[in-house]
């Protein structure tokens, strides 16, 4: 192999010949190795798979997805059949429910003003809705207020008395069921 050294000094010196015989041998031999890939390449996309899929091929796809289909629809039936009977026992046992503890404690929230403090409550768990509760009130008015807004209910007093500026008394009065 020969050495071959260029000086890149003022005035270089470069063999024309042996260069231009070099770049056309690297050109001629990246063009026959284009060729060849390009050849294995054709040769090998005939030979892998099949150039057509057959119209058989392609019904029993289809015959393969309508079962899936099938089955997959009669799996969301009994499954809808199945939610239909849950909700069906949930919605009877919601409508058996006598007592509402939450819509109870509502109907106490929503009559009573901020001057009424409840002291002692106990509810039972009866269809005539009976509560029977102790309260403070601040004032007189609050008080009557309360009755009046109360006197729907069988509003029934059992106690009252003045302790210190406080009003206390004790009640029962009955609530009936609500509808959820």
């Amino acid at each position: 192999m020969r050495k071959i050294t260029y000086n890149l000094a003022a005035a270089p010196q470069v063999n024309g010949r042996a260069f231009a015989l070099r770049a056309v041998l690297l050109v001629l031999a990246s063009l026959l190795l284009g060729f060849i890939a390009v050849a294995h390449q054709a040769g090998r996309s005939g030979k892998g798979r099949p150039a057509t899929v057959g119209a058989g091929a392609i019904a029993a796809q289809m015959d393969e997805m309508q079962r899936q289909g099938r089955r997959r629809a009669a799996e969301l039936a009994s499954w809808k059949k199945a939610m239909k009977r849950a909700l069906a026992t949930v919605n009877y046992l919601i409508a058996r429910k006598g007592f509402s503890l939450v819509s109870r404690l509502d109907f106490l929230e929503k009559n009573f003003s901020p001057g009424i403090r409840i002291r002692q409550l106990s509810l039972a768990n009866e269809d005539d809705g009976r509560m029977r509760m102790t309260i403070t009130a601040r004032s007189l008015q609050e008080l009557f207020a309360l009755y009046k807004r109360l006197a729907p209910y069988e509003l029934a007093i059992s106690s009252e008395s003045q302790v210190g500026d406080e009003y206390q008394v004790n009640m029962s009065l009955k609530v009936p069921n609500e509808k959820i």
